[in-house]
């Protein structure tokens, strides 16, 4: 799996509001992974296995599915809900 980017560091909070946002290319009706790796960083090394390792998540999921609705549609908005908060904020 590819690295795709990472968020801003935040310091000193349990409750990050970060403010980068990502754009990703989809290829419709194609199968798709998304992993989320959460880390706490420990010192101001960019190699991630220098910080603490906190959780992952990942799903699979199709494009045109999202789009209409179905299984893969509730598994990201489950996945995002788990990583980034409740439904209704705003997310980036």
């Amino acid at each position: 799996m590819t690295e795709f980017g990472r968020t801003e560091v935040i310091d000193n909070t349990l409750n990050p509001d970060f403010v980068r946002k990502f754009v990703l290319d989809f290829f419709f009706e194609e199968k798709q992974n998304l992993r989320f790796d959460v880390y706490n960083v420990d010192s101001r090394s960019s190699n991630i296995s220098k910080h603490s390792f906190i959780s992952q998540a990942s799903t699979v999921f199709i494009l045109s599915d999202i789009q209409y609705g179905s299984p893969s549609s509730a598994r990201l908005s489950a996945l995002l809900e788990r990583l980034l908060g409740p439904l209704g904020q705003e997310w980036s």
